[in-house]
């Protein structure tokens, strides 16, 4: 399967959704059933990876083998009315575990989403930054001191050398950081600093050719996308592949600010 086949041909796709078997709040079956009813001619599967941690956002690997026997019972549901492709949302979380691993290598996937959500700590311990601002706010004292622009460039560096070990086709919601960032710090995007990292992502993407994620998940409630209007601009000029994604967990979202990204998409180029 390749990811810039389809983006190229349609509009009617959505590569980026979780559902009861990670932390979706509805069955494979009713994510497959909305986007059919949007009329929807791509529909990509990617349950947050098993991961070395605890998280209970991340499938466990048991999971795995059932989640692949359900993508078979929907194809066979779909046919060629809509496609149905197997794909995870793999976290990075250092060099001994990504999406480049063996194992995730070996797993019978169309594409890999990959994406960081956990930031380690001083001790080394990875810690959660994704989620609802009042957590990582907690979080942010707790484990960090603090210390938001430490976080900010742990993120983005542990970006990088995901990009650098590779082994994935999709780089998901690259500045998410920015939606916990920018509350603990307003006006850190703006900050030089933080745009050169924004810089850094974009030239090792054009390196590894990787298609970068328009995440629409919260434009519905924040009204913005990931990355912002600002870096998408870098990332038209750049070039890059781009695949706008809904990160659907609830069926009435799995179109959910999409037009409205590929609306703005094609006025920025």
């Amino acid at each position: 399967m390749n990811v810039q086949s389809i983006t190229c041909q349609t509009d009617l796709y959505n590569l980026h959704s979780h559902t009861h078997f990670c932390d979706g709040k509805a069955s494979m079956q009713e994510i497959a059933e909305a986007a059919r009813r949007v009329g929807m001619l791509h529909l990509g599967f990617t349950p947050h990876s098993p991961i070395a941690c605890h998280s209970t956002c991340n499938m466990v690997r048991e999971a795995v083998n059932p989640y692949l026997s359900e993508i078979a019972r929907l194809r066979d549901i779909h046919g060629e009315q809509m496609q149905v492709w197997q794909s995870m949302e793999i976290d990075y979380l250092s060099r001994d575990f990504g999406p480049h691993i063996d194992y995730f290598q070996r797993l019978p996937l169309d594409y890999r989403l990959a994406s960081v959500h956990f930031v380690p700590n001083y001790d080394g311990i990875p810690i959660d930054c994704d989620g609802r601002y009042e957590r990582f706010s907690q979080r942010l004292k707790e484990e960090f001191r603090g210390d938001i622009r430490y976080v900010v460039e742990k993120f983005f560096e542990h970006t990088l050398t995901m990009i650098e070990l590779g082994g994935f086709d999709i780089l998901g919601h690259f500045d998410k950081i920015a939606r916990n960032a920018s509350q603990a710090s307003p006006g850190i995007e703006e900050e030089s600093w933080y745009e050169a990292l924004i810089d850094d992502v974009i030239s090792h993407a054009i390196s590894a050719q990787v298609a970068i994620e328009v995440n629409t998940k919260a434009y519905d409630e924040h009204k913005r996308f990931f990355p912002s209007q600002r870096w998408m601009e870098k990332v038209i000029a750049s070039g890059l592949p781009i695949v706008v994604n809904s990160d659907v967990h609830h069926p009435d979202k799995v179109n959910a600010g999409r037009n409205e990204a590929l609306k703005l998409i094609r006025s920025l180029k």
